[in-house]
């Protein structure tokens, strides 16, 4: 065990897992978005995360590692999830509308916004390349948004305030790297889903909304219903690719400096576009491409700048980031390490 705790916090390892998570999660968001014609999307969330909850039951101890957590700690983890659940929200209401590529695309200035507040929150430096990198990025969600022009789209503001969401769910996660364990954090987050979706079901339950004529609206605010088998296996594909996400995207922002990981969550732009293409014909327009091409690059240059063997191993944590152990349910609040981390020269 403890070899395997100690290669899951080695950088490389660390980063080629996420890398392989953030490859195959567009397959959740285009699944999702398959279903969002049919199903409710607290519908989708509840089930999807008890899905996964039962999985962690099954194949982990995560369920008592969450239950082993002092009080503080499952509530700073319960916060944390829940900017993460709303970046979710967020993102999956605009899939009802706009193209999945552009969708993930747009959100995927998450790692720049990352990038940016890991200077005031983590006190990291990031340098004149990195700013450069930002700047592109930016640059790239703007030619995708393209706001005041005819084709711009409310719920691409949506998406934006998605990807902030999705940042400071992963700057709060990089200033827990001390607290707690691995395997609770991952817990409590997939109780968050399933709390916020069994919320959302009971709303559309109790306030059904007929069909608008909107899918964003349409998605969120319908019934419940009855799933087909077929949704049922895509919401088991769902399940584990989340729940492949939450190991990897957790251990790699406890374990490697935030600035450096942005570059590697790119990823799933490409294969956005592919699932775009592949199962809706959503070829994405020129001004589309630019953006996208303009996120990359962006991604890659910082990727590009920084050498790897450098970053900065949380090895002055008083745990591993996947450690078994939990602290002791009266644990002072002073042993729990939740400044930032020391500067990277």
């Amino acid at each position: 065990m403890k070899m395997i705790t100690d290669r899951m916090s080695m950088p490389y390892f660390a980063l080629g897992v996420l890398a392989l998570a953030m490859g195959i999660i567009p397959l959740n968001d285009a699944l999702i978005k398959l279903m969002s014609g049919d199903v409710s999307l607290g519908q989708l969330v509840a089930l999807r995360a008890g899905m996964t909850l039962i999985m962690l039951g099954i194949f982990s101890r995560s369920i008592q590692a969450m239950f082993a957590l002092p009080a503080k700690v499952f509530w700073l983890f319960f916060a944390r999830s829940m900017c993460l659940v709303l970046a979710m929200v967020l993102f999956f209401v605009s899939l009802g509308t706009l193209p999945l590529a552009n969708v993930i695309a747009i959100f995927f200035v998450s790692p720049l916004i990352i990038t940016i507040l890991s200077v005031p929150f983590l006190g990291e430096k990031i340098g004149l390349h990195r700013l450069a990198a930002v700047s592109a990025g930016m640059a790239g969600v703007l030619f995708i948004i393209r706001p005041g022009g005819v084709q711009f789209q409310v719920e691409t503001l949506f998406v934006v305030m998605s990807a902030f969401s999705y940042a400071a769910f992963q700057i709060w996660t990089r200033r827990l790297k001390s607290v707690g364990n691995l395997s609770g954090m991952v817990a409590v987050q997939h109780i968050c889903y399933l709390t916020i979706g069994v919320l959302f079901m009971l709303m559309n339950m109790i306030w059904p909304v007929d069909q608008s004529g909107n899918p964003t609206i349409d998605f969120l605010l319908r019934a419940p219903s009855l799933m087909s088998l077929t949704n049922l296996g895509y919401l088991v594909i769902c399940s584990f690719s989340v729940l492949l996400l939450s190991y990897a995207s957790s251990n790699a922002y406890r374990s490697v400096e935030a600035s450096v990981i942005a570059p590697f969550e790119y990823v799933a732009i490409p294969f956005g576009v592919f699932w775009g293409v592949v199962i809706w014909d959503e070829w994405p327009d020129q001004m589309v491409m630019i953006g996208i091409t303009l996120i990359l690059a962006g991604g890659l240059y910082t990727l590009y700048r920084e050498n790897v063997q450098s970053i900065d191993v949380i090895t002055s944590s008083p745990m591993p980031a996947t450690a078994a152990i939990v602290e002791p349910a009266d644990a002072a609040p002073q042993d729990m390490d939740l400044k930032a981390p020391n500067q990277k020269e």
